[in-house]
């Protein structure tokens, strides 16, 4: 039977293996790696990692502000037309 220590290292160190290098990475650093595209996936991953992490935040308020469901889905999938995008 294997101790409560080992339990928590095999946990981490799966998390780490399905969730790939950027899993334990700061918001910070994955936005820097996503803006200069570093990573041999371009920066995917990072903006993956990313959207995972504060998605349904982003969603939430989309839907709050918006009050209707469908159009905050669709203003959520929609991120060039948000009113802080780059022109």
């Amino acid at each position: 039977m294997k101790d409560a220590g080992t339990a928590d290292l095999l946990r981490r160190v799966c998390g780490l293996y399905e969730g790939g290098a950027v899993v334990g990475l700061s918001d910070a650093e994955l936005l820097r790696r996503f803006a200069e595209r570093a990573g041999p996936d371009g920066g995917e991953a990072a903006f993956e990692a990313l959207v995972t992490r504060h998605g349904p935040m982003v969603l939430g308020v989309c839907r709050r502000a918006l009050g209707d469901a469908a159009e905050a889905d669709d203003a959520f999938h929609r991120p060039a037309q948000w009113p802080c995008s780059p022109p």
